[in-house]
Formats: C-alpha cells, sequence, structure tokens
C-alpha cells in the first residue's frame, strides 16, 4: 500500500482561532445572515420595540373575527370589536390604551369580521342574522351610539365573510348566495335599503366570496371554486374546478395579472385563469390551507401569501414558486395583513408575528393565551388583534 504524506499547514491564530459573529434566522426557506455590527446598529428604545405589548383590552368572549378600522371625520382613530356572544364595542385608541366608546349586544355568535359600508356597520351571526348597526358622529367629530337600523334572519347557518360591492351585501349561507340591497341613495333616504335582491343555490358554501367586477368567486364543501357571472337579476354559473379537497379559504383576486388563487383542504393553492377556469399553476403547501391568500406587490412583482394546518407561513411569486416558509408551531388560519416591507399573521400557537416580506426573517413574536384567527388593525406602529382569550392586544411593530 501506498502511503501520500501532506505537508502540514502552518497554524495561525489569528486565522484559525476566529470566532463566526454571524446569527441564522431559521424558519425561511432563504436562510438570512445578520452580523453583530448590524444588529448593533438597529436600536430601538425598549418601551417601543417590534413585539413588545402595551395594551390588554379585555371583552367578554372569544373573539375570532377581525378587527375593523373606523374612519372619523374628527380624524380620531376607532376599531370595531366583535365576539362570540354578540358584543360589538366601538374602541377609540388613545395611544397605550383605548376607551370604549358604545357597545350593543345581538343574539348569536358573531365568528365573521363585519365590514362597513358608508355610516353602517354590517354584521352576520353563525346563526344567520344579519344586522345593519349605524356607525355615526356629530357636528363636533363624537361618535354616536351605534343602534340597529335593520336585521334579517336567514335562518341558515353562515360561516362566510361578509361581501360588499357598495351597493348589494352579499351573505353566503351553507346552502347558497344572499343578495341584499344595502345602499342609502341620501341624508335621511332609505329607499329599498335592505331588500333582498336575489339568491343562488350553492350547497356546502364555507369559503367566502370574492368579487372581480361583475364576477363572483367562491369554494365549496363540494371541492369546487366556483367563478359566478352575477348582476341585478341573479348570478349564473361562468366556471366551476373541482380540487381534490373542500374550499374553505377566501379567492385571492390577483392585482397584477389576469388571475385568481385559492387553497384547498388538499394541501395545494391553485391559479386559475379568470375568464376561463383554466389551471395556470399549482403549489403543493402539503397541508390543509384554511388560511385566505394575500396579494402583495413590489414594483413590478406579485406575491402571495398564506398559511396552512401545518403551521408553514409560505410566500409565493406570480409563477407559483417558493420564495420562502417560515414555521410556526401551530395552524395558521388567520388571514395575514401587510403593513411596510412586513407581514403580520397569528398562529394557533398563541402567537402572534411579523415577517420580513422579501426575505422571510422574523421581524417580531408576540404571545398570547389564545389563538389569533382574526385579521389584525395596524395604526401607524401600533397594531392590535382579537384572540379567543377574550382580549383584544396591542402589539408595537
Amino acid at each position: 500500500m501506498a502511503f501520500v504524506y501532506k505537508e502540514l499547514k502552518a497554524f495561525s491564530p489569528k486565522e484559525n482561532l476566529r470566532v463566526d459573529e454571524t446569527f441564522k434566522f431559521a424558519g425561511g426557506g432563504i436562510q438570512v445572515e445578520d452580523t453583530l455590527a448590524e444588529l448593533e446598529g438597529e436600536t430601538h428604545d425598549p418601551n417601543f420595540a417590534p413585539g413588545t405589548g402595551f395594551l390588554n383590552f379585555r371583552t367578554k368572549a372569544h373573539i375570532t373575527a377581525g378587527l375593523v378600522p373606523v374612519n372619523s371625520p374628527a380624524g380620531t382613530e376607532y376599531i370595531l370589536v366583535a365576539n362570540h356572544k354578540g358584543e360589538v364595542i366601538l374602541l377609540q385608541l388613545l395611544e397605550e390604551k383605548v376607551n370604549a366608546v358604545w357597545n350593543l349586544t345581538i343574539p348569536g355568535a358573531i365568528y365573521r369580521t363585519p365590514i362597513i359600508i358608508g355610516e353602517s356597520a354590517f354584521i352576520v351571526t353563525k346563526q344567520g342574522l344579519v344586522v345593519a348597526i349605524s356607525i355615526q358622529f356629530d357636528e363636533q367629530g363624537k361618535p354616536i351610539p351605534g343602534k340597529i337600523i335593520w336585521q334579517r334572519s336567514i335562518g341558515l347557518t353562515v360561516f362566510s365573510k361578509l361581501l360588499t360591492t357598495g351597493r348589494i351585501l352579499i351573505v353566503a349561507t351553507i346552502n347558497g348566495i344572499h343578495a341584499y340591497d344595502c345602499y342609502i341613495s341620501g341624508e335621511g333616504e332609505t329607499g329599498t335599503f335592505g331588500k333582498k335582491v336575489w339568491e343562488h343555490r350553492l350547497e356546502g358554501l364555507v369559503s367566502s366570496p370574492a368579487i372581480d367586477g361583475s364576477t363572483l368567486f367562491i369554494g365549496s364543501e363540494d371541492k369546487h371554486l366556483h367563478a359566478l357571472r352575477y348582476g341585478g337579476e341573479g348570478a349564473n354559473t361562468l366556471w366551476s374546478y373541482k380540487t381534490e379537497g373542500a374550499i374553505r379559504s377566501k379567492p385571492c383576486i390577483s392585482i397584477k395579472g389576469n388571475f385568481v388563487v385559492v387553497g384547498s383542504l388538499d394541501g395545494f393553492v391553485y391559479c386559475f385563469d379568470r375568464v376561463t377556469g383554466q389551471v395556470i399553476w399549482s403549489f403543493p403547501a402539503r397541508s390543509a390551507i384554511h388560511s385566505d391568500v394575500v396579494s402583495y406587490v413590489i414594483g413590478n412583482d406579485e406575491f402571495f401569501l398564506f398559511g396552512n394546518d401545518d403551521g408553514n407561513f409560505f410566500c409565493l411569486n406570480a409563477f407559483g414558486k417558493q420564495q420562502w416558509a417560515f414555521k410556526t408551531n401551530g395552524r395558521i388560519r388567520s388571514e395575514a395583513i401587510v403593513s411596510g416591507d412586513y407581514v403580520y399573521f397569528g398562529s394557533e400557537d398563541n402567537h402572534l408575528y411579523g415577517v420580513q416580506i422579501i426575505t422571510g426573517k422574523l421581524h417580531l413574536k408576540y404571545n398570547t393565551d389564545g389563538n389569533l384567527n382574526g385579521k389584525p388593525a395596524i395604526f401607524s406602529n401600533r397594531l392590535y388583534v382579537g384572540s379567543t382569550d377574550s382580549f383584544v392586544h396591542g402589539v408595537y411593530i
């Protein structure tokens, strides 16, 4: 046997004992490095650092509905909160505290986010009661106590979020889609406000609807994504596509392209041509998707953001290619919100996360005592989110 001898290299204390001062952030498909110098250069007042909680406001029940910003003529900031006991609260935001301006209770459990049209907030309960509540301010810009101005019991279970065109309120129940007039033509004029305009029968509707022009998209328990053409007289099917699992998330209308993106319980995200229903691409998330897909545009590039039941939060480009994935320890069923260069979302590991959109690097993490299923509301550097621990939490971002 022949031996090969290699010359020993000289030992250099300077080179051989060099310490690697690089921190690697786990969670993203793309690993990002920050040197100590970079970390030291990013200073924060510890009282206002991202992820620092500054507020806990207790309500009477679990909160799974998203929080809704309310416009005020005086420029004061408000949010509308709804919970599982039918409690509806208007909160005034005052730096590091809130003031409950008014609250009222409607019969039933409110699981889904209210929507505001003009001076009315529309709310639907799981039991199928649809209510309109006045959201008004006096001449000095002070809020007038809210009151119920219209209600209708559909008598059918509702798991979906409400949708509006500004003139029509669309309610998706377990057995079909119902449309109501929600337009008030002028002061003191209600006209046909609250009148049923049309309905369209579809079984197993749990997904929330999305609208693009005169086309309505909605998924169902029959595993189809349906595209419906709707108008003043009713709706009819343009096309439908069957996946391998039920569709319970809200379809996302692309901002830059002529397509619609939706997640399925079969573990795939599908991208369809909006007009023909042809599949453009599909992405294997490898776990059921309940989370709504959110679109974000940077320059000429569009990205799609969503979570799955394995606790992974994904960022895909417009071609369906994964940019990064961020891992949490619970199912992600919340709708994310984008603010600046960051995306914020809740996980059923009881944490709120903020992630840098370009890199997938963790920006902040905030713990509560419950799941975070609803969409947060953001004002400047403050984020507010409801939790199943019954609290509204305020977090610096």
